[in-house]
């Protein structure tokens, strides 16, 4: 069965639901050793497509198809390396959220009818500049707090002056169980997103606190 797309915003996408949650402008290593996702990804490269990375509501990675959320983020493949025996690393880099409208499951792997909702890629929104740079001052002491209490813990050596892409990249980097960070990737607005974003990021920012004051003394 074909899936029929209706408008510009929508197109029909593999779907590879994982135990992860994925913000536009992150990059995920996979490896992939299922038949049923070796076929989708040589799918991809034959066509150059991409593919929908959606966190799993129901099930397991492995085994029967799992069921996944609503919303997910749309991957290119940036790098594949090949087994003899067909297993695959790849490496993806998210770029578009979508909702899934409709899915196929006529197929070894599922096939979804999504609609596109918003690109990493996209012009910077002026009227979100306030709350940006609100978000990127407590954002900037959480990366910094968090490198006092992890000695592992790496900041990046820039932050995006974009406001959206701002936004996705501390979706990416919230220490927060996944079932939140899928809530924050299924907000509406990038304004909700920013200001949910600051609310947990001054929350976090109190523990982290906290606990180098407990480590010190």
């Amino acid at each position: 069965m074909e899936l029929e797309t209706n408008s510009i915003n929508e197109k029909e996408l593999p779907i590879f639901p994982l135990n992860v949650v994925l913000f536009p402008g992150g990059y995920l290593p996979l490896h992939v050793f299922e038949q049923r996702y070796r076929e989708m990804i040589k799918h991809c490269i034959r066509d150059e497509s991409s593919f929908g990375v959606v966190m799993i509501k129901e099930g397991e990675e492995t085994g029967n198809s799992a069921i996944p959320c609503k919303i997910g983020t749309e991957v290119d493949l940036v790098d594949v390396n090949r087994f003899p025996d067909g297993r695959m690393n790849i490496m993806t880099s998210g770029h578009s959220r979508f909702e899934i409208l409709e899915v196929n499951e006529d197929m070894p792997y599922l096939v979804a009818r999504v609609r596109i909702l918003d690109s990493f890629e996209a012009d910077a929104d002026p009227n979100l500049a306030d709350v940006a740079a609100e978000t990127l001052e407590v954002y900037k002491e959480y990366e910094t707090l968090s490198s006092f209490l992890m000695f592992s813990w790496q900041p990046p050596d820039e932050n995006p002056e974009h406001p959206q892409q701002l936004a996705y990249q501390i979706g990416s980097r919230l220490r927060l169980p996944l079932k939140e960070k899928q809530e924050l990737l299924e907000l509406e607005s990038f304004d909700q997103l920013l200001r949910k974003e600051i609310k947990i990021l001054k929350h976090l920012n109190q523990q982290i606190a906290f606990q180098l004051t407990a480590r010190n003394n």
